[in-house]
């Protein structure tokens, strides 16, 4: 029998308690039961079936999804496309990569299986295994998450925050797009839930799991890293019971996970990162910003959202913003990101779920204070990224919109209840218990409908217009194609970016026009727009658009000349 202070802990395995001066054999209840395997299984379902509409039902997945393909193809092949000197091994592929090798492998593994399934040309399948991946990730991601939820706060917060992050449109729609954030979200959510359990209930063994998870994250995106620092922190804070040398162990076991995992890719690369943001954000004492980020247009004239749902983003417009402060810019910015990402409601119930938390985190559990340092921390990250690039999107916080879902889902009963007693509102409620059902429900349904519309809808012409210059294209002719989609399904990208070399013959030239098209500050977007003054409209998408709608037009242009003066002098 178990006398008062035994501690009975979940994991399903027997566990030693000291009762009445005696060590006995005390079998630990496991954490997840009957109930919990059907929810997962619901869950799973839910998460299938929303993120395969939006796959199937994509026009053309985001801009930064060519970039990750074209890694995978090279991988798949290093000589296609290269006119360097000698041969090129896939070692070179990742060494000169501008993005971390993890989510382009995993494109290369997943258009190796759809060869056998689907019989679309390689321009669309490479795409299609981009988003296969990132959406297969997400709804992995159901089962990482409901664990940690269950871990900390119950079977019903643990459903509630896993489905609003499986509904919600920004989470959705972003892990059912080309990029990478579904599978690192999948591999953060894995080393968290290692992370909790390795906090609460200390073994070398979790720490070091939890380590390789975050090297994994990293090779995925390098600001995985900065949850190998927020643990350890956690880990020196709220183990003050523990001997310091017990500490200093889990620690240095968790960074020989990271290590062995991630070590190799720096040294291949010799640095942390070569992405070009993050060369600019490991070095703050750098002022020569990239460009691309100067002058850029406000976020209402953001192309994300012409002619449909899109992605929001911030930029700092240095004629507008000249006289504000900086951090104060940054942190508005990213407040506002946030909570527009987790859909304004949820938002609010987030603050809610953290103030519920606060007797939690006066106490030291360790499991929530790990979970609140990692928003924190990640959150400082976007305030330093907003503040030094001058640009923010919802896209970034998706890692917060996952916490800030759990979060959500633990003020939902408090709130319930309050809204059952509170004066002036109590007699509203006919049926206190379903009360919380109520309000999951309601946060659920007014998300969904923007969550189910088609992906980049508004950007179909520039498929079409691809697939028609497939059939139109000469080898010396040139492609100014500033969005870049038109010469990836025209198959003039897929191993290398854009190259002009010699004299061409003429240049097809991709434009967006009508009232609502965004004038964006894209590179070659004021040649694309010179060379069109030059040549004659060959297509239009859609085909019968009148001179108000948008559409996406392609111009011939055959004065040399004139090709050759834009394009290498930059004047027109």
């Amino acid at each position: 029998m178990i006398q008062q202070g035994s501690a009975i802990s979940c994991g399903g395995m027997l566990t030693a308690a000291e009762v009445g001066g005696r060590l006995e054999s005390v079998w630990r209840r496991p954490l997840l039961q009957g109930r919990d395997y059907g929810l997962l299984a619901l869950l799973l379902v839910v998460g299938l079936v929303t993120h395969l509409w939006l796959v199937t039902h994509t026009a053309v997945p985001a801009r930064d999804s060519l970039g990750y393909a074209r890694i995978a193809l090279n991988w798949s092949d290093p000589q296609a496309g290269w006119s360097g000197e000698g041969r090129r091994s896939r070692i070179d592929v990742i060494r000169s990569a501008e993005q971390p090798p993890g989510y382009p492998l995993m494109i290369w593994l997943m258009d190796k299986g759809l060869r056998v399934w689907v019989s679309l040309p390689l321009t669309e399948r490479v795409l299609l295994a981009a988003q296969s991946v990132n959406a297969l990730s997400a709804v992995l991601l159901v089962i990482p998450m409901y664990l940690l939820g269950r871990m900390l706060f119950g079977w019903q917060a643990a459903a509630a925050g896993t489905l609003l992050f499986q509904i919600l449109p920004t989470p959705t729609r972003v892990t059912s797009d080309g990029v990478s954030e579904g599978l690192f979200l999948l591999l953060m959510g894995i080393a968290l839930a290692l992370g909790v359990w390795a906090v609460r209930r200390p073994l070398v063994s979790r720490f070091l799991l939890c380590g390789w998870m975050i090297g994994a994250a990293y090779l995925v995106r390098p600001e995985g890293l900065l949850l190998a620092a927020t643990l350890a922190g956690v880990v020196l804070i709220t183990g003050s019971g523990r001997p310091l040398k017990a500490r200093l162990g889990w620690i240095t076991a968790l960074g020989v996970g990271v290590t062995l995992i991630g070590l190799p890719y720096m040294l291949l690369i010799g640095k942390l990162t070569n992405k070009p943001t993050g060369k600019h954000l490991t070095n703050p004492f750098n002022d020569q910003l990239p460009p691309i980020w100067r002058g850029q247009p406000l976020s209402h004239l953001s192309p994300f959202r012409w002619g449909g749902p899109g992605l929001w983003a911030e930029w700092w417009n240095p004629q507008q913003d000249a006289h504000r402060n900086r951090t104060a810019w940054a942190l508005q910015a990213v407040s506002k990101e946030l909570i527009k990402s987790l859909h304004y409601g949820v938002a609010g119930f987030a603050a809610i779920g953290l103030a519920v938390l606060w007797r939690r985190l006066r106490r030291g559990e360790p499991g929530t204070f790990l979970l609140v340092a990692t928003g924190a921390c990640y959150f400082g990250l976007l305030l330093y990224l907003a503040a030094r690039i001058g640009y923010v999107s919802e896209r970034h916080t998706l890692l917060l919109n996952m916490l800030g879902c759990l979060w959500a889902a633990v003020a939902i009963r408090p709130v319930a209840d309050w809204l059952s007693t509170a004066p002036l509102i109590h007699h509203l409620v006919i049926w206190p218990q379903w009360m919380p059902l109520g309000l999951l429900s309601s946060l659920v349904v007014t998300a969904v409908p923007p969550t189910v519309q088609p992906l980049h809808n508004h950007r179909e012409g520039h498929k079409q217009a691809g697939r028609w210059l497939a059939s139109q294209l000469q080898e010396q002719d040139w492609v100014v194609d500033p969005f870049c989609w038109a010469e990836w399904y025209a198959g003039r990208t897929l191993y290398r970016t854009t190259e002009y070399r010699g004299r061409p013959q003429r240049a097809w030239v991709v434009v967006e026009e009508g009232k609502a098209s965004p004038h964006s500050r894209l590179p070659q977007w004021e040649q694309a727009q010179q060379l069109a003054r030059h040549g004659q409209a060959v297509f239009r998408w859609p085909p019968h658009a009148n001179t108000d709608q948008p559409r996406v037009v392609v111009y011939r242009v055959d004065d040399v000349q004139a090709i050759q003066r834009i394009l290498v002098t930059g004047r027109d």
